[in-house]
């Protein structure tokens, strides 16, 4: 066994108890306490992030749970590109947020908001994974592909603890680089202590879609109305 199928065996599951460890750390011994709050980002920000975040997620739970389906799809070049763009146009909207996400909270960071560290360690572990997908993407063209023929089914392995590691030691070190990332990124997590709202910020973007709209706003000042 290569050093990289080793790699590929255990880093996953050490993956997972790093996750668990941070947990643990985060709620037993900090007692899940929350960074500092950093500014706010722009309203365009929180549209890229909340878009490309729905883009990539969707993106990948659907090739992950139906296989076949997508591989079905992947069999003409021109749905792989079509696939393959729409992935590239979510993955540069939510490093976008992401990026915005990191500047905040290094902005915080140097004005001495505590717990701010481990935050911008993880948001650039994950703007990393983001920009590593974009140069996969825009540098092998059958990467929607490698995902859906290589590394859900080493995926699938994971969760009956086989992994089957050929198939990904054999991959471009781009490739097996961006999978290491997630797996960083996954296990740190707990330990900054960002709320979904961080990279998925649905209510925000919500919110100021209803102050926007016209219609939401008549009907409000109707209700506010005294009635005679």
């Amino acid at each position: 066994m290569s050093l990289t199928e080793v790699v590929f065996s255990y880093t996953p599951f050490l993956a997972m108890f790093g996750f668990l460890g941070a947990w643990m750390y985060r709620w037993g011994i900090l007692r899940n306490q929350s960074p500092a709050p950093a500014g706010d980002i722009s309203p365009q920000s929180e549209g890229a992030l909340a878009l490309g975040f729905v883009i990539l997620l969707v993106g990948h739970l659907t090739t992950a749970l139906a296989l076949e389906a997508m591989r079905a799809l992947l069999a003409d070049p021109g749905r792989v590109a079509v696939i393959e763009a729409i992935g590239l146009i979510g993955a540069l909207l939510f490093a976008y947020g992401v990026a915005a996400r990191l500047r905040r909270r290094v902005q915080a960071l140097r004005a001495g908001r505590p717990r701010q560290g481990a935050a911008v360690l993880v948001l650039a572990l994950l703007l990393a994974v983001c920009l590593s997908g974009v140069a996969l993407t825009l540098s092998y063209r059958w990467i929607t592909v490698w995902y859906a023929y290589i590394f859900v089914p080493y995926l699938r392995s994971l969760f009956f603890a086989d992994p089957q590691t050929a198939a990904i030691a054999a991959s471009p070190f781009p490739v097996k680089l961006h999978a290491l990332l997630v797996m960083a990124g996954a296990a740190l997590w707990p330990m900054a202590g960002l709320p979904l709202e961080e990279i998925f910020p649905l209510r925000a973007v919500a919110r100021r879609f209803a102050e926007s709209d016209p219609a939401a706003a008549r009907d409000d000042g109707r209700a506010g109305e005294v009635q005679p």
